[in-house]
């Protein structure tokens, strides 16, 4: 560039309003400094983007001007919230239009002086609205302790009007016995906030508060007074109290109503193996020993660890069930151990305790364990040791009494050989380990289970479905890689959508009964209801992905959504990836 263009672009630089060039096909040729802090834009347009994507309004008025070769002198248009004065000139050479300059400058904010008188009265509209409505009771004073306002709320506390008490003094209402003594006088005096208690004429008690406003100078220019009856703050109390009270039995009935029909009667099972299981789960039921259940998706982990809680001492205490893969990873700490107020960004001020806090005195249920990531790994380990938990963001370690019963269908002892899970902490969890076998390798409970759930959602959807001889025994016969939860969502299905009292094989899905496999790109059939057949895509996908990357967090990150979503997705779907234990 030679000095004479240099000066020209340091000078269309230097200006205060925006500038943009434009050729006659709409690409931004030139684009000034100005124009891009005003519309927010990469200076990296010129040359590349056509100027609709800079600003659809100032570019239907610049691609007017080509078109018509008309000059446009104070349009006014307005674009991403700013009110902007354009005048757009076209460019011409031998005749011809070669492009188009515009120019603009904001006129957002007050136009007028009108504008601005508008604007203070809706802003003092605004603000006593605000005042008026505040459920606390709000004196202003000035810098000498004379009242200029006060809300409707103060007066209801102090029983007068507003004109009793503005342009008076405090210590004028203190000498008249209207208050025993004045907050404001005391931040006056102390020039800090203050608060105290204070008894009202007819004696009634109010808390209050008092702030000083600073001046530019430093010097108090007014006095925020915020009271409160204390009888009002009394009533709050009690009514905290009743609804923790109402809260703690809750809890209990949620805790109770979740231990619901786990006793052995309503355990499903037939075949030897299940019944070693359980014997194993009684057993250890009677001490406090940690538990690791170990197998399959759907195998009935979590029934198994409900039995142990409801035969436990433990029982009268709370069973809480944590899915450690349904919690995406940032907020497994917090989510388990708790935090302090003000620990990160968006945390609850008052704090809030995690799952160990909220089990103390009954049992945590980890549901797969081993999708903690190892950054956490520790802070259990140190509870499996100590039995002392730390809130994130907190100093203090808290004693819980909690029992811990793991769970997990991965194979752990791969993951401590690959360094993903941590040994000590393997060993602290594998103290009594429960592995349940999957469905295929107990084909005894398949045909209790078949009939149990065919009873259960017959009662539930009002049915008298019965399944078919050959039906029944094509069910008896699949491998069931879902296990327990997919053999439940599948006698759902068939009970709900079958149009016949009696199940037959049509009714079954294609993958049991050996039909033709529908590609998941391939189009419905106009049997197939449309969420149904959503449904069964979904499922291929989240199939695929999991046997591609064998994690939930590796699914989530592959299909870009939360782990939350992949784990809830896999419960619905009753998949399992298959690991021999």
């Amino acid at each position: 560039m030679d000095a004479k263009n240099l000066d020209l672009c340091r000078a269309l630089e230097s200006i205060p309003s925006g500038l943009i060039v434009i050729d006659a096909e709409g690409i931004i040729r030139y684009i000034n400094q100005t124009a891009g802090r005003i519309l927010t834009l990469p200076m990296d347009l010129a040359d590349t983007r056509p100027i609709q994507e800079a600003s659809p309004p100032i570019a239907g008025k610049m691609l007017e001007s080509l078109r018509t070769g008309a000059h446009l002198h104070g349009e006014k248009v307005e674009t991403g919230g700013l009110a902007l004065i354009v005048n757009i000139t076209p460019i011409r050479k031998n005749g011809e239009i070669w492009g188009a300059v515009g120019v603009f400058q904001e006129i957002s904010g007050a136009e007028t002086p009108s504008h601005e008188l508008t604007a203070v009265k809706d802003l003092k509209i605004w603000l006593d609205a605000i005042i008026d409505s505040s459920f606390d009771g709000l004196w202003i004073c000035d810098r000498e302790g004379k009242v200029i306002r006060i809300n409707k709320a103060s007066e209801k506390i102090i029983g007068l009007p507003a004109e009793r008490v503005i342009g008076k003094n405090m210590s004028e209402l203190v000498a008249e016995g209207l208050i025993d003594k004045s907050v404001t006088l005391e931040v006056l005096k102390k020039k800090t906030s203050v608060t105290m208690m204070q008894e009202l004429k007819g004696g009634k008690t109010v808390f209050v508060t008092g702030n000083p406003i600073f001046d530019e100078k430093g010097d108090i220019a007014f006095v925020v007074t915020n009271d409160r009856d204390f009888t009002v703050l009394d009533h709050l109390r009690r009514q905290l109290q009743e609804t923790q009270a109402l809260a703690k039995g809750y809890f209990s009935r949620l805790s109770e109503l979740e231990m619901k029909g786990v006793d052995r009667s309503v355990v499903i099972f037939k075949s030897n193996a299940m019944q070693r299981i359980i014997k194993m789960a009684l057993r250890v039921a009677g001490v406090d020993s940690t538990v690791l259940l170990l197998g399959e998706s759907g195998v009935g982990k979590g029934m198994v660890a409900k039995l142990i809680h409801k035969n436990s001492e433990r029982n009268q205490g709370p069973f809480i069930h944590v899915d450690c893969a349904g919690i995406p990873e940032s907020l497994i700490e917090s989510e388990l151990f708790g935090y302090e107020r003000g620990a990160f960004t968006g945390a609850k001020s008052e704090g809030k305790p995690g799952f160990f806090e909220l089990a103390n005195g009954g049992t945590l249920f980890l549901d797969e364990i081993g999708e903690i990531p190892l950054k956490s790994q520790s802070k259990l380990l140190h509870f499996l040791e100590d039995h002392e938990i730390t809130r994130v963001g907190g100093i203090r370690a808290k004693q819980i009494d909690v029992r811990i019963i793991a769970a997990t269908n991965k194979n752990i002892e791969e993951m401590v050989a690959t360094k993903s899970f941590r040994d000590d902490l393997y060993y602290r969890l594998n103290v009594i380990p429960i592995y349940i076998p999957p469905l295929r390798e107990r084909r005894d409970d398949i045909l209790t289970l078949i009939i149990h759930f065919v009873e259960k959602f017959n009662r539930a959807w009002q049915k008298q479905k019965v399944l078919s001889p050959e039906a029944m025994e094509t069910l008896i016969e699949y491998s069931f890689p879902g296990n327990i939860r997919e053999l439940a969502n599948l006698i759902e299905r068939v009970v709900v959508i079958s149009e016949a009292d009696r199940i037959e094989m049509k009714d079954l899905p294609s993958t049991l009964t050996g039909g033709e496999k529908r590609s998941p790109n391939s189009p419905a059939s106009e049997e197939l209801p449309l969420n149904v057949a959503l449904e069964n895509y979904e499922r291929v996908i989240i199939e695929e992905a999991m046997r591609k990357f064998g994690s939930q967090r590796e699914v989530a990150k592959a299909l870009r959504v939360d782990q939350a979503t992949i784990s809830r997705k896999m419960k619905k779907y009753s998949y399992a990836i298959l690991h021999r234990q």
